[in-house]
């Protein structure tokens, strides 16, 4: 005899109801929705190739951020453009806190104003969560020169013009130099260069008598002889460079320039989900470990919050507006008679 309709019915709602208790118990046990989605990676995107500065600033957050936020840390490399290229697909990501951007001065605060046209206003379509690390440029002199310390290479540019590269027209390099002679009256021709790698070349060839670098960008040179570090243009000295004084120190009363670094997300971001983030930055960047990890390669550990970090932005911005068009420096897309611009 056929099973009743209303008996098949009800053995269907039954079964229904039990994997329901079976899907219900399942998600208390793993913390429900919420912890399902904080199993989902948060990607950093990084504006350079791997294995750089970049790669090397965030390797000793990744455990701690990771803990605190309860998600694993993925890099994500775009490099291109003077970091325009990963900035703009931060800018494009959800603004869910998953795709954070670990940005710098090149793309935040210096390429806009190099380029007759950009796509996007890094002010405007991100939002700072916290600085991270800085790495104060070093003041340094060939061994050639025969100058050993940084009023001495003042006198001599005063005297004389010396011969100074940098990676590119607009790079932290670049703008530190202007920085300086200007500051001092110190005559420096300055060379741009298509990258680090050219640079370094160059100095190796004797082609220059100056370098304003990274502390981990002149090791080598040091190590060999063939460079002198006399300053650098940081509040404090380096770790890694523990002999060389301070502006300051060295007697000349010069602005600080560093190449910095720090994690933004997509405008719009909840703002809980930005806290989180800038809490357990805040956080890691007080470990002693990470601290010790960042100075072994130069860097000074920065934590600053998402106001004080957004302020910095804006200041910077500024600073480098002005000098910029002090330089001359000709926008891409511009008059083509001039020093045109290269993001970096």
């Amino acid at each position: 005899m056929p099973e009743p309709i209303s008996s098949r019915r009800a053995r269907r709602v039954s079964r229904r109801a039990a994997l329901g208790m079976i899907g219900a118990a399942a998600l208390a046990r793993s913390g429900g929705p919420a912890a399902a989605q904080e199993a989902e990676p948060i990607k950093i995107v990084i504006a350079f190739p791997p294995g750089g500065t970049s790669t090397a600033s965030l390797q000793p957050l990744r455990a701690p951020l990771a803990a605190s936020l309860g998600a694993p840390i993925e890099f994500d490399y775009r490099p291109g453009l003077g970091g325009n290229v990963a900035t703009l697909h931060v800018i494009q990501a959800k603004p869910d806190g998953r795709t954070l951007l670990f940005g710098h001065a090149g793309p935040l605060a210096i390429n806009h104003h190099i380029l007759v046209q950009s796509v996007f206003d890094a002010q405007r379509d991100l939002s700072p969560l916290a600085m991270v690390v800085q790495y104060p440029i070093v003041i340094c002199a060939a061994a050639r020169l025969n100058v050993s310390t940084l009023k001495e290479l003042i006198e001599l540019a005063r005297r004389e013009q010396v011969v100074a590269g940098s990676s590119g027209n607009g790079s932290i390099q670049h703008l530190a130099i202007e920085t300086f002679s200007r500051t001092t009256g110190a005559k420096i021709l300055h060379i741009p260069f298509a990258g680090g790698g050219p640079l370094q070349e160059a100095f190796e060839r004797g082609a220059l008598g100056v370098l304003m670098e990274t502390g981990s960008n002149i090791v080598k040179h040091v190590q060999a002889g063939t460079l002198r570090p006399l300053a650098v243009m940081a509040r404090e000295r380096l770790s890694t460079l523990a002999a060389v004084p301070t502006l300051a120190e060295a007697g000349i009363d010069g602005p600080e320039v560093s190449a910095w670094f720090g994690l933004l997300a997509p405008a719009r971001t909840p703002d809980d989900m930005s806290a989180r983030i800038t809490a357990a930055t805040l956080a890691a960047l007080q470990r002693p470990d990470v601290r010790a990890a960042l100075a072994a390669i130069g860097g000074l550990a920065t934590p600053m919050g998402a106001d004080l970090f957004k302020r910095f932005i804006a200041d910077e911005n500024e600073r480098w507006g002005r000098v910029i068009a002090a330089s001359g420096l000709v926008p891409i897309g511009t008059n083509p008679i001039g020093r045109t611009g290269t993001p970096q």
